[in-house]
């Protein structure tokens, strides 16, 4: 969240999408997926980004140890609790 001028976090609405930018980890990271169009339902869960290039990164998940590969525009770096799933 941003901080104001005067300390206090401010929450930000309303924001045009062309001016969002997705975080992405190194290998080693954590994760969230961000759509479900893996074929499977993966929306929301959590892993670690095993490797990452060409568009693709390879994901194991959190929950049941899965490995996916996935398109980079379908995560996100994942920074709450590790163990908050689904």
């Amino acid at each position: 969240m941003p901080a104001s001028s005067s300390g206090h976090r401010v929450v930000l609405d309303r924001v045009p999408e062309r001016y969002l930018e997705t975080a992405l980890p190194k290998a080693g990271g954590r994760v969230v997926i961000l759509t479900s169009s893996s074929g499977r339902d993966y929306l929301h869960s959590k892993g670690t980004l095993l490797e990452r290039g060409k568009g693709r990164g390879v994901v194991q998940l959190h929950s049941n140890k899965s490995i996916l590969t996935l398109s980079l525009d379908d995560l996100a770096e994942w920074v709450g609790p590790v163990d908050e799933e689904e």
